[in-house]
């Protein structure tokens, strides 16, 4: 089995338990409003650099290869976004995740906004925004891209995760 499959257990954990969600997501693939993560999303996370919370995490792919992104969504949505210059950080509910690991009682969770799409690390989708009532996630909190550079300790994360020179250094 290809490791990074684990990355997407729980999407299909979701997909076949939930008839709505799967209707949803088939019918907006079809259409280009919904995509797995693909090489935009894999190159951002390859080319971090990561400090690991756990011994067999050695890189943020880790995280995803080992299916880490299931019930860790604040970790890896504030890990992703060091990736992006122009992305809010929301925080909030999606139903369809009440009753799964650190969900449990609502549904919480966390994802990415752009202008356009939402990008979920747990659910390994990026999707149009215009589907955000529809598959049902529900805004509590938002750090908006000026919150983030307003941030010294965010940024201070962000240069050290991009810094290219520490990515090479690391390889040698």
């Amino acid at each position: 089995m290809d490791n990074k499959m684990k990355a997407f257990d729980f999407f299909w954990e979701l997909y076949n338990k939930d008839l709505h969600f799967q209707q949803v997501v088939k019918e907006n693939m079809e259409k280009g409003k919904i995509r797995f993560f693909d090489e935009t999303e894999w190159d951002k996370i390859r080319s971090q650099n990561f400090i690991s919370p756990t011994p067999e995490m050695k890189e943020f792919m880790d995280l995803f290869l080992l299916g880490y992104n299931r019930g860790d969504c604040v970790h890896a949505c504030r890990q992703l976004s060091y990736s992006y210059n122009n992305v809010s950080i929301v925080s909030g509910i999606l139903p369809l995740l009440k009753g799964t690991l650190n969900a449990e009682k609502e549904g919480g969770h966390c994802w990415l906004e752009t202008n356009d799409t939402i990008i979920d690390t747990s659910l390994m989708l990026v999707i149009d925004k215009s589907l955000k009532d529809e598959i049902g996630y529900i805004e509590e909190q938002r750090l908006t891209p000026f919150d983030l550079a307003m941030s010294p300790r965010y940024q201070a994360r962000k240069e050290f995760v991009n810094d290219r020179n520490i990515k090479s250094s690391k390889k040698m």
